[in-house]
């Protein structure tokens, strides 16, 4: 088994004439959080609908926990949830039948307890009974974190998640976010938002042009500096 949680190995992706991704290598292990980050069309998503299988890449391989995503899907599957700005539950479900409803679909056992768990880790116990319809947009967040965390994974891919939220729901979902790492789990995160997005992920990535072209702890470098360096870049990039 490959010891890392992410291994991506000479990815590359083209749509048409465009290429989107070039021989991209990155390895992340247990309590990253990577923040990939880029102009639009950089190939952020697309990077992460390669990493969730979602997408096949033209060359290249994707190893989660180990398990090839192209050759063994539904082990490395298993291995992540996925958040985006979209919900992705049942609005006409209650908060609790939503959940119970993806702990089945998982093969999760026994999973009263561990509902419950979720449910209080993010807020969302005394509204267990309510359909998901009739949540706000910060409420719906939260139980689309639970679904995604429902069967355990060592990996939450979160694409765009703050999208909508306001300021409140935001630094709840980071909270969140920060608790999923420091108790040993993997986080791959794209958002427009960068200064957010900072404040929840210990790494970060930019691309450009196809290619890889930044990648470092945030604990080695100037956060600010970074910032400010990256809306610049961003600004004369459109």
């Amino acid at each position: 088994m490959n010891d890392m949680v992410i291994n991506v190995k000479s990815v590359s992706k083209a749509f048409d004439t465009r290429n989107v991704l070039k021989d991209i290598a990155i390895d992340i292990d247990t309590e990253q959080a990577v923040l990939i980050c880029g102009i639009n069309g950089a190939g952020k998503t697309t990077l992460l609908r390669i990493i969730a299988g979602l997408l096949q890449p033209d060359q290249g391989s994707v190893k989660l926990c180990g398990y090839n995503i192209q050759k063994d899907p539904e082990k490395a599957k298993s291995q992540f949830g996925m958040i985006s700005h979209k919900s992705m539950v049942y609005p006409e479900l209650t908060v609790l039948e939503n959940l119970s409803f993806f702990a089945r679909l998982y093969g999760v056992k026994d999973s009263d307890a561990n509902i419950t768990e979720l449910l209080q880790d993010v807020g969302l116990l005394s509204y267990k009974y309510d359909t998901a319809g009739i949540l706000s947009r910060g409420l719906l967040q939260r139980l689309a974190i639970a679904r995604a965390l429902v069967h355990r994974p060592a990996l939450l891919l979160a694409d765009e998640p703050f999208t909508g939220l306001d300021a409140k729901a935001c630094h709840h979902l980071i909270t969140v976010l920060n608790e999923f790492t420091k108790n040993g789990g993997t986080i791959v995160m794209t958002t427009h938002d960068i200064d957010i997005g900072l404040q929840c992920c210990n790494r970060v990535v930019v691309l450009d042009k196809s290619n890889l072209i930044f990648d470092a702890r945030t604990s080695d470098i100037d956060t600010e500096r970074f910032l400010k360096d990256y809306i610049s870049y961003a600004r004369s990039a459109t």
